[in-house]
């Protein structure tokens, strides 16, 4: 009976502790009108992008100069269906899709809904891939780039942009 009573205990011990070690962890901003937030898992990060717009919703992740090297998701919802791409910033100005670059999709899951002049992206990515074009998501400070626009397609100027600094737990 000890022995079982003992074993039940290390057992909520163990489980209580690892549920600490990897809890979820929530960090949230908000840049001229286009919210973020970012659920950070153990080895993954789950991001939802929101904003008054009927078109796509883009963030991009630690540039090096304005747009360039950051690592950008873009998405829009169009007739009930979600089109997400996972791009890179190739210049100051610019990005293209990541697989065309020489990377890879590194985008988990997605999901979304476009309702009433609102738009809402939600997308699951690792903290860290062995993309070269990624940015990994490891404890720190990022720059974090939005941008939305009325337009359901990836290639349209956005109708509004904005910056934010988050500290990644």
């Amino acid at each position: 009976m000890k022995r079982t009573l003992r074993f039940i205990i290390s057992f909520i011990l163990l489980t209580g502790f690892s549920g600490l070690l990897f809890a979820q962890q929530r960090v949230a901003g908000e840049s001229n009108g286009i919210k973020v937030s970012f659920t950070v898992q153990r080895d993954t990060v789950e991001v939802t992008m929101e904003a008054a717009v009927t078109g796509w919703i883009a963030i991009g992740i630690n540039p090096s100069n304005m747009m360039k090297d950051a690592d950008y998701k873009i998405a829009y919802v169009k007739d009930g269906v979600v089109y997400i791409r996972d791009d890179y910033g190739n210049g100051l100005v610019s990005h293209a899709e990541d697989t065309r670059l020489g990377g890879t999709s590194d985008i988990l899951s997605y999901s979304g809904k476009e309702e009433k002049g609102y738009t809402s992206i939600t997308f699951v990515i690792p903290r860290q891939t062995n993309d070269k074009n990624d940015r990994p998501l490891t404890p720190g400070t990022y720059k974090i780039l939005v941008a939305a626009s009325d337009s359901d397609n990836f290639t349209t100027k956005h109708k509004t942009r904005g910056s934010l600094v988050i500290t990644m737990p």
